[in-house]
């Protein structure tokens, strides 16, 4: 289920936030000072997905 965008190691995804969220991402990127929207939403997955993997095996990287 992938795009059609698609280099060696990542694959671009449309997705839907609703605009409460995207607010509250920016306000939280501009008080980092990192203004990395795609950094950020990936570290979240990241998170996610490692309180998640008990019993599971998920890769991280």
């Amino acid at each position: 289920m992938s795009s059609k965008n698609r280099t060696r190691r990542t694959t671009t995804r449309n997705i839907r936030f609703p605009n409460q969220m995207i607010e509250q991402i920016n306000i939280a990127l501009d008080l980092k000072g990192s203004g990395n929207f795609s950094a950020w939403v990936i570290e979240a997955c990241r998170r996610r997905l490692s309180t998640e993997s008990s019993g599971m095996n998920y890769i991280i990287k």
